[in-house]
């Protein structure tokens, strides 16, 4: 039989539009889009009798088993740990965020786009972000279009015409956490919390209680809607739970045998931050700033610093120009919107969103057999 070249196009269009032929792409063992559309619960536009708008908050229908949250708590272990030793924020408390904020990364932006933190990217089909399609309306500026309106919690809106539910899409979870601590945390909003943080553990606070008040202080900046007592009590339990405080121990920093640490001159490497030269050397941050007359805590490559310790050191480095080089510049992020998810009474995780705009995040994902405290609904702070 004669089967022309039309004929054979029609073929495989049809193939593939049924799923045949579509590669598989795994990302921390999970699949792509298309074929995990059955591991979560139906929205508006997939299913008009079952589909909710609140189910775009939720993990994954089967929740995580206890081998894989162990498996997620040790990768972001690691992780937490880097951006403590960088930037001096508890690493207890990065974990206890991506668990809460992520339901242990079952939630669609952190299968789909590895987004542990429901990180917004405001605009019309922004790059480099994933849309969380039938999300309930969060653009109080203008009203979404609507499709069809199935009842309550039922909506399909019009997707093309919004700005309201990108998520910023990052290559790994490595990629999302060190987005998190090395551009969010550290701006102007809530890098103030690194510094008390920092100062109360030199001060001889309790590392649970520093780690559970630094939540508190960047939760009451704008991080959680809900509020700094309540983002401390959910993530503080997860962070019970797993003993995440054991990695906030900061050993001291060990040079090359035979390098006693002692005070004198230091310079700056690639890597170094104020916090991390006190620990070296067993002073503080504002003494090692008032010796050498910073301003900030920026350094730069090639800057030596006297660090004011009480032992002598011999043969002091002498001062030279610092290289104008910061180690890792910090860009301001372009506005992006931590969001919150909604309450669902089922015992599963729901999805978070952070607005680093006007408001904060929200997420609080890790809900009930996930493993966390569900939060609040989608707001717009």
């Amino acid at each position: 039989m004669f089967i022309n070249k039309v004929t054979i196009t029609v073929i495989i269009a049809s193939f593939l539009s049924l799923g045949v032929f579509q590669p598989s792409f795994i990302v921390h063992g999970q699949t792509t889009e298309v074929a995990a559309s059955n591991l979560f619960r139906p929205l508006p536009f997939e299913d008009a009798e079952l589909g909710r708008n609140s189910h775009a908050y939720l993990g994954r229908i089967q929740a995580p088993t206890e081998q894989e949250k162990e498996d997620f708590v040790n990768q972001i272990t690691e992780y937490g740990i880097q951006a403590s030793k960088q930037y001096g924020m508890p690493a207890s408390a990065i974990i206890g965020m991506s668990i809460i904020e992520s339901g242990y990364g079952t939630t669609r932006t952190a299968h789909f786009a590895n987004n542990l933190f429901g990180i917004k990217v405001w605009g019309y089909n922004p790059q480099n972000a994933w849309q969380l399609k039938g999300q309930p309306d969060e653009d109080l500026d203008r009203k979404i279009p609507v499709i069809a309106n199935y009842g309550p919690d039922r909506i399909v809106f019009d997707e093309t015409q919004r700005r309201d539910n990108w998520y910023r899409k990052f290559n790994s979870y490595e990629h999302s956490v060190n987005f998190l601590t090395g551009t969010l945390l550290v701006n102007q909003r809530y890098g103030f919390a690194i510094k008390n943080y920092q100062d109360r553990i030199a001060n001889g606070w309790d590392i649970k209680d520093a780690s559970k008040e630094y939540l508190y202080e960047i939760a009451n900046a704008g991080y959680n809607h809900l509020g700094g007592e309540y983002y401390r009590e959910v993530v503080g339990k997860l962070m019970n739970q797993w003993d995440l405080y054991r990695h906030d121990v900061i050993e001291d920093v060990k040079e090359d045998e035979g390098t006693p640490i002692t005070s004198g001159y230091h310079t700056v490497v690639s890597g170094d931050t104020l916090w991390r030269l006190s620990v070296q050397y067993g002073t503080t941050v504002d003494a090692i700033k008032t010796a050498n007359n910073l301003t900030s805590d920026m350094l730069f490559i090639g800057q030596v610093l006297f660090i004011p310790v009480n032992q002598s050191v011999s043969e002091p480095v002498a001062p030279t120009e610092p290289e104008q080089i910061k180690e890792d510049p910090v860009d301001e992020p372009e506005p992006v919107i931590e969001e919150e998810p909604v309450v669902e009474s089922q015992p599963v995780v729901e999805e978070d969103q952070v607005v680093e705009k006007t408001r904060g995040n929200g997420n609080n994902n890790g809900g009930g057999n996930n493993g966390g405290g569900n939060g609040g609904g989608p707001k717009r702070k």
